[in-house]
């Protein structure tokens, strides 16, 4: 079973404002990826937290945590995969890291 490739969530948190990016939908997984990319050409921090359905935000849940990205630059992580219900959420230290997530999403 195949899905059209999509754009699950794009965000610009202000500054230090934990931000929700996207929920699966339920009774769907999603592979994706997330890309963040500084629009400022001084360093920037980011945070990004995979949080399971059902529960609330806690250490365990980083895939990324205080992580230093330099000025006007990109990193992505990818082969990432999600279940219906789960949260990835966002944040950026002064607010000048924009995040997207794209993907497949499929029924589960």
């Amino acid at each position: 079973m195949t899905s059209i490739p999509q754009i699950f969530g794009q965000q610009k948190p202000q500054a230090q404002v934990n931000t929700q990016l996207f929920t699966v939908a339920e009774n769907n997984t999603a592979q994706f990826s997330i890309f963040i990319t500084n629009q400022s050409g001084a360093y920037d921090g980011y945070n990004i937290a995979l949080v399971p359905f059902g529960t609330t935000e806690m250490s365990a849940n980083f895939l990324a945590y205080n992580t230093q990205l330099a000025g006007n630059a990109i990193v992505s992580f990818s082969g990432l995969y999600l279940n219906g219900g789960d949260s990835v959420f966002v944040e950026s230290t002064y607010g000048n890291c924009s995040f997207m997530a794209t993907g497949v999403d499929f029924p589960s």
